[in-house]
């Protein structure tokens, strides 16, 4: 079976919803973890 996993950029994190994922399992990575922040949407996934 997959891994589910997740790209949250700043606008949609909350750190509770982010530990509640984490929790179940679901691979969360931010913005803030990789040093995006502020980076526009058309670049994040660049």
């Amino acid at each position: 079976m997959s891994q589910i996993r997740s790209y949250m950029d700043e606008d949609s994190t909350g750190r509770s919803l982010i530990l509640a994922l984490q929790n179940r399992s679901v691979d969360v990575i931010t913005t803030f973890s990789v040093n995006r922040l502020k980076y526009p949407d058309e670049e994040q996934l660049i």
